[in-house]
């Protein structure tokens, strides 16, 4: 709509662009209104991924906009010649979603987001174009500087946009907030990574009827290369309904962000030192603790019955922020609970290590309990008492959670397909993924079942049994449907400690995951076989044997790496200088736990623990 023409501003010695409006159409006052519109929604507007407006305008009856001058050309003469590499379209995606958030943050929706509405500069920046079918909200002034944007609302009824971007609800006729741009957001990368436009029929009508009832053909049939997780955006962004769908630009910017930092090639381990806190008279179960480890399993994948073995343990944080408990992983990115208890949170990191990054909700003290098969959900554990939490499904970037409010259990975790399985008393429960039809699957006694966890074919579910004092002490399996419980192994039986719990499935189901404590409180990893030759009965092998004090671990997604929570006790010998008033160190600081010095004062007797350290 209007025409563009170049121009130099002898005022301020700078070449801009002059879009005018031909005085035969300003006559028509639909057009002016959407032209003075699209002036003011971009005048409120300060934001490097957002054409610049400077002035608006009459002249001899011709209204003109005078903007910022752009080199390059638009997205759709970039798509004409196929589709973008994928670091690219990620990079564009990434910008377009920042300016998205600035103009929702204004209270201004675009609603006509396509390829010939963003330009791409000659230095590859993402520029929106075009406000003219924006819709403004009527806003409260965050400052007496801020100015209030102006009503202009869409009736009910009318369809604006542009057919095969336009939402479901902008196809209907029906009111369309911030959630109809990122709609269109998701139908551009779309055609950026494929090529090819998510909704595209021979007729608008047929164009129309897709995008209310079809759902695109899946990216990673069409690119093979595009990461999980970016399929995941792409189709998150499609949701028919706008509450499935990114709640808004700034979360969908974000997780593209995170995509962008774990794809990085050059990413690293970057250790951040913690601050270092004055001497304590004894250490004494300090913990170090990390986000531990890519456990290579070097003997997994092999057919012959070889004894698996570690080759590494790779520290993959070291923020000083306590990690805990379940650790999950869609094989790009790794997803914890941290912080002290009371006050979880949950986050994630790079399987290569870096900074982690929160994953943003509303839940207060969330525990992270399991992934879903497919990655899109974390299964969480929220509230502050304990008779007063209730499971939940954090939608993965992100989203909104959804929580089952009338389900109580004590720990749980996911089918493939999407059902939970959850224990609560001394009985285990299986449950539809919306929290309907719960359904007893077994029931044991003396002991409290826990830890519940399904195999990748969801065929088997194995638990543990905690005794009475809470110490782990077998681990059960049974079918999907609550048919043969029976005890597979035994703490104390064989080579394995008297503790054992957190059981869980190699990617091939070959192997069975667990831990095993000891009576000096050390935690490793064993594994078991699943299948042997009928000569042989399956031998409990130990992987790890300290210096970590680990937590439940998952396997990667290639069965070649366990992630998991590590923590080592360290300490440091000191004594309180009573001229000084300060604690200094004993003895060369030397790494010590539990001091026990002799009557006469020259011997002392201690635990050597890890070289000493301070907590942070």
């Amino acid at each position: 709509m209007g025409e563009v023409y170049r121009a130099h501003d002898s005022k301020l010695g700078r070449d801009v662009a002059i879009k005018v409006l031909p005085s035969s159409f300003s006559r028509d006052s639909d057009r002016l209104r959407r032209f003075e519109q699209e002036a003011r929604a971009t005048a409120a507007l300060n934001h490097p991924n957002i054409l610049a407006v400077f002035q608006l305008g009459t002249y001899e009856g011709s209204p003109y906009l005078v903007c910022e001058l752009l080199e390059g050309g638009t997205l759709r003469e970039q798509l004409m010649r196929g589709p973008l590499p994928t670091r690219r379209a990620i990079d564009y995606a990434v910008q377009l979603a920042r300016g998205l958030s600035a103009a929702h943050e204004k209270g201004i929706t675009h609603r006509d987001l396509k390829p010939e509405n963003l330009f791409v500069t000659r230095d590859g920046r993402i520029k929106i174009l075009d406000f003219g079918l924006a819709k403004l909200k009527q806003r409260q002034p965050d400052s007496p500087d801020s100015a209030p944007t102006v009503s202009a609302g869409t009736e009910p009824g009318a369809v604006l946009g542009t057919f095969g971007y336009m939402s479901p609800e902008q196809v209907r006729g029906d009111w369309a907030d911030h959630r109809a741009d990122i709609f269109a957001f998701g139908a551009i990368l779309y055609e950026m990574l494929s090529g090819k436009k998510a909704f595209h029929k021979p007729t608008s009508a047929e164009t129309m009827s897709a995008i209310l009832n079809e759902e695109p053909p899946a990216i990673s049939h069409l690119v093979q290369s595009a990461p999980p997780a970016l399929q995941r955006i792409v189709q998150r962004c499609l949701e028919k309904s706008p509450e499935q769908r990114f709640q808004s630009a700034s979360d969908l910017a974000f997780a593209l962000e995170a995509l962008s930092d774990s794809g990085s090639t050059s990413l690293g381990i970057r250790a951040a030192a913690g601050p270092r806190r004055s001497w304590a008279l004894i250490i004494s179960g300090g913990m170090c603790i990390c986000l531990a480890v890519g456990v290579v399993l070097a003997a997994w994948w092999t057919l012959r019955p070889a004894t698996p073995v570690v080759e590494s343990v790779v520290q993959l944080t070291n923020d000083g922020e306590p990690k805990f408990g379940f650790v999950g992983t869609d094989g790009e990115r790794i997803y914890f609970t941290e912080g002290a208890s009371g006050s979880f949170r949950s986050a994630q990191v790079s399987v290569n290590g870096g900074p982690t990054a929160p994953i943003i909700n509303k839940l207060v003290n969330p525990l992270i309990m399991g992934l879903a098969a497919d990655g899109s959900a974390l299964l969480v554990q929220a509230g502050q008492a304990r008779s007063s939490q209730t499971l939940c499904l954090v939608p993965l970037p992100a989203g909104e959670a959804r929580c089952l409010d009338d389900l109580r259990a004590t720990t749980a975790s996911l089918f493939p397909g999407g059902r939970l399985v959850y224990t609560q008393g001394s009985a285990v429960y299986v449950v539809a993924k919306d929290g309907s039809d719960p359904r007893k699957l077994a029931e044991i006694t003396p002991f409290v079942p826990a830890g519940p966890t399904v195999s990748p074919d969801g065929k088997r579910i194995v638990f543990y049994g905690l005794d009475a004092t809470f110490n782990s002490r077998n681990l059960y399996e049974m079918a999907g449907d609550g048919t043969g419980l029976r005890e597979i192994l035994r703490g104390g039986e064989g080579p394995l400690p008297s503790e054992i719990c957190c059981g869980i499935w190699t990617p091939d189901q070959r192997y069975l995951l667990l831990l095993g404590r000891s009576g000096d409180r050390s935690s490793d990893f064993w594994i078991v076989p699943e299948k042997t030759s009928l000569l042989r009965a399956p031998t409990p092998v130990r992987l790890t044997s300290g210096p970590l004090y680990y937590g439940p671990g998952t396997p990667s997604p290639d069965g070649k790496q366990i992630f998991a929570v590590g923590r080592q006790r360290r300490g440091e010998l000191v004594r309180y200088d009573p001229v000084s008033h300060e604690f200094v160190r004993y003895m060369g600081g030397i790494s010590a736990l539990n001091p026990s010095f002799s009557m006469d004062g020259k011997w002392v007797a201690y635990t050597e623990t890890g070289p000493p350290t301070a907590t942070s």
